[in-house]
């Protein structure tokens, strides 16, 4: 009895939908920004400027002396309010300026966060087609050996054994390519996720300049000028000195005009108004906050030491990564060009020899063997250049690699956003 190869799959190739990592990352963007989390960031920025410069409320006081008609009665009704000779609401100003420096950079890093979490899942589609492809060559494969091995047991040359052998093969094939199919229908939802839908769809071209990140090395040269981790320091490091320039300008000080009224009445009914101005100075001997400006400059030399020392360790892991890249992609090709047609030739002439018993059994399995490991291994090297590619562009960009590299990598981001936007500190005001 022959077999033949049933495609035991559950998504729709018939209706495939070929995307393109550039599609899905516009996909992706559209739908993000309809959800309305930088015109929200935006309103905060703006609220945060008005408030930096609000002046402090003035203070109403009401005293009275004297309750009985019979004695001395005084009222005095003053107001008073603290001036800003020395800049605090310039410096509080500045900081809001920075908070909406380091909301567009924030914008900026979500953007490229976003960008290679995209790339990531759409290289997972990618392999997971390409494993799919290589199972369901192998399960042809299998399906010619035990086609063969039914043949030659027919003719009495071969036991019983290792027919079933050939079977329980076969069988474990058809489970290896159900197995890969689900692999590649949980790889197109992950990736149609992104953009809010469930499409079972979307096919990746397997094209070997589609399939290999052969754009990191250019990606990672143009990403280093765009380092955000650098910008990051450099918009902290003026962030700490304007925090240290508000801290100077608030322990200084500021006097406080008092302006009032005073009404005195006496037991005979005679009234007395004086206008009242006073002026107070605070008297800043101890606390000067001397302490908290010690704190910010050294948060300054420490920012500095910090990257110098992360310049020099990123670039040597990065150099690392692109070097293993590069050795990975000869591997790659080699296999591509060498190895997998030689390896599918020796099967191939391997099974014709041995349906004519020219061959043995033994040199049937090995040969389908070494096909198989070598299909294999060209899926491991892929995973092994994407995994390189993605974690280079994320250290050339400042992002941590594991943030992006995950099934909701996304997801994650996303919800550090909304926090970190729950946690926004307000500047200015009382």
């Amino acid at each position: 009895m022959a077999y033949s190869v049933v495609l035991f799959t559950l998504s729709s190739w018939g209706n495939a939908t070929f995307i393109s990592l550039e599609q899905a990352i516009e996909k992706t963007q559209n739908y993000q920004t309809s959800q309305q989390i930088w015109a929200i960031q935006s309103n905060i920025d703006t609220a945060n400027m008005k408030q930096s410069q609000l002046w402090k409320n003035p203070e109403l006081s009401i005293e009275q002396t004297g309750f009985d008609s019979n004695q001395e009665q005084e009222l005095s009704i003053g107001i008073s309010q603290e001036l800003d000779v020395f800049g605090v609401r310039k410096a509080n100003r500045q900081l809001a300026v920075l908070a909406k420096d380091q909301s567009a950079l924030q914008q900026q890093i979500y953007q490229a966060q976003l960008q290679l979490a995209v790339k990531y899942l759409w290289s997972q589609l990618a392999i997971a087609e390409l494993e799919r492809n290589i199972v369901q060559a192998q399960l042809r494969v299998s399906e010619a050996n035990a086609n063969a091995i039914q043949k030659r047991f027919q003719a009495g040359s071969v036991a019983e054994v290792d027919l079933k052998r050939a079977k329980l093969s076969y069988s474990e094939n058809v489970r290896l390519f159900k197995q890969a199919d689900l692999q590649v229908q949980l790889a197109q939802q992950q990736l149609s996720n992104l953009w809010g839908e469930s499409d079972k769809t979307l096919q990746v071209e397997q094209s070997p300049n589609q399939l290999w990140p052969s754009a990191s090395h250019a990606n990672v040269q143009r990403y280093l000028a765009e380092n955000y981790r650098e910008k990051s320091r450099q918009l902290q490091l003026k962030t700490s000195k304007a925090q240290i320039e508000q801290i100077k300008a608030a322990s200084r000080p500021n006097p406080t005009i008092s302006f009032g009224v005073n009404r005195s009445k006496a037991p005979e009914n005679s009234t007395e108004n004086q206008m009242m101005l006073g002026l107070s100075v605070p008297l800043n001997i101890f606390d000067r906050q001397q302490y908290r400006v010690q704190i910010q400059q050294q948060k300054q030399e420490a920012l500095t030491r910090q990257q110098s020392f992360y310049t020099q360790q990123n670039a040597l892991r990065i150099g690392t990564l692109l070097t293993e890249l590069q050795g990975l992609e000869v591997q790659f090709k080699d296999i591509e060009v060498t190895q997998l047609p030689l390896a599918m030739e020796v099967q191939q002439k391997t099974l014709l020899g041995f349906s004519a018993g020219k061959f043995a059994l033994t040199d049937v399995q090995q040969a389908t063997l070494q096909l198989q490991e070598i299909r294999q291994r060209k899926v491991e090297l892929l995973k092994r250049a994407w995994q390189n590619a993605i974690t280079a562009e994320s250290l050339s960009l400042g992002l941590e690699p594991n943030a992006v590299m995950s099934s909701d990598g996304l997801a994650g981001i996303n919800q550090s956003l909304w926090e970190n936007i729950q946690s926004l500190p307000t500047v200015g005001g009382n």
